[in-house]
């Protein structure tokens, strides 16, 4: 809609102010050099620069999933110590994953190294393998594989901490869980993270280059709102191994710090449950305490953990990873910034005040084509254009998303 002068301007504002998914991908593992440490050793390990020589193992990451749920599982290859840059993705492979009866379930490449399937609907009274095949001619398979039963979340719930030392305030988000048959005991967790925010200023106009002319934004150009989504990226594991029962009680999974932009407006976290076993779960803690060491799961690791991979056509070449099957339990949670105490949040950080002006064509041009500002909205008689920057203006540029996710409240 085009603007020709300011009276439209204002009038049309009145009426034209109106207002993803699951997508849960790991990244793949990365090289797990074996390395001696000696344990009354105080002082921090730095290995040897010759450690950074590339080996070119495969690397297998993901959860075969029972039921509707998608399974992913990523692909890539292993890279030195010391290099910081991404690992390599494995691409054109031939993911299959075996039933013990002959039947065979493809997983088909969605690029960069992340291979997939709608749904397998596995049998929990059948064995599985995973079967790879790289177009280097190596063939790869998972030990056989039971899927396992997972019970359902009994609850996700939260707590603020707002009398610790500041910089141990936030608040925590729990998972809690229980197998009434005693038989799960093992448990890992997913997680991925929404939150909407809010730009600085609002605005319902844009500058026409062409025309010269301001206009109103339709609601696709609206950039007040948006959305960012994040999945997890650290290893959640729990046990109740040692227990009389098999109950995980607010096991912590999240901790936002205070200030924190994912509560400043509202907040989502979907939960992942899974069944793991025994073996499974010794293989993800050894991996999480290496973590502590190196910050991520991501990160060289300081240790190798033995997998359930094995290449079939050169046994004397390691696989790292470890494949499971599981049920999945899920679980949504939403918190509202209304319900947190004192969070000290500000979208404006970083960003002057608006400018304002009653512009003519030529000032149109200057401020909005030479200068970069960007028209925010129309107030006050005679009428004014105020303005301000876009970086403070359109909440895409922080790396969101103006679109409504379908589950947002």
């Amino acid at each position: 809609m085009k603007i020709t002068n300011l009276d439209q301007i204002a009038d049309s504002e009145t009426n034209e102010i109106s207002d993803c998914g699951d997508a849960r991908i790991y990244l793949s593992l990365i090289l797990l050099f074996l390395v001696a440490f000696a344990t009354s050793c105080k002082e921090p390990y730095l290995p040897p620069k010759d450690l950074n020589t590339t080996t070119n193992y495969l690397v297998v990451d993901g959860i075969l999933k029972l039921g509707a749920d998608s399974t992913y599982i990523s692909l890539s290859r292993t890279r030195g110590f010391y290099d910081s840059l991404p690992s390599v993705p494995e691409l054109n492979a031939v993911v299959n994953v075996v039933g013990q009866f002959g039947e065979t379930m493809p997983l088909y490449q969605l690029g960069n190294g992340l291979y997939a399937s709608a749904n397998l609907f596995l049998n929990q009274n059948e064995a599985y393998t995973l079967q790879i095949s790289t177009t280097d001619g190596k063939q790869y398979q998972s030990d056989s594989l039971i899927a396992r039963y997972c019970p359902p979340i009994d609850n996700v719930s939260w707590k603020q901490d707002s009398t610790s030392a500041e910089s141990k305030q936030g608040v925590t988000i729990y998972v809690t869980t229980h197998d009434p048959s005693n038989n799960t005991r093992y448990y890992r967790w997913e997680y991925a993270e929404t939150w909407q925010y809010r730009s600085a200023y609002f605005s319902d106009l844009l500058y026409d280059d062409n025309s010269n002319s301001l206009i109103v934004r339709d609601s696709s150009e609206m950039v007040y709102d948006c959305w960012r989504f994040h999945p997890s990226t650290d290893l959640q594991l729990a046990s109740s191994s040692k227990l009389s029962s098999d109950f995980i009680f607010e096991n912590p999974l999240v901790f936002i710090p205070v200030g924190d932009q994912r509560l400043g407006v509202e907040y989502s976290v979907l939960v992942k449950q899974y069944a793991l076993s025994e073996d499974a779960y010794n293989y993800w803690q050894n991996l999480k305490k290496n973590t502590e060491l190196t910050g991520s799961i991501f990160d060289p690791q300081p240790s190798q953990s033995v997998g359930n991979l094995h290449c079939i056509s050169d046994p004397s070449l390691p696989v790292l990873g470890y494949i499971s099957a599981s049920e999945v339990q899920e679980m949504r949670l939403f918190i509202s910034s209304r319900a947190i105490n004192t969070w000290n949040y500000s979208n404006l950080t970083g960003c002057a005040p608006q400018l304002s002006t009653v512009p003519g064509p030529d000032s149109l041009y200057v401020f909005f084509h030479q200068q970069g500002y960007v028209p925010t909205t129309i107030n006050g008689f005679p009428p004014r254009v105020f303005m301000a920057y876009n970086s403070c203006v359109d909440c895409t540029l922080q790396g969101g998303t103006n679109m409504k996710p379908s589950f947002w409240p």
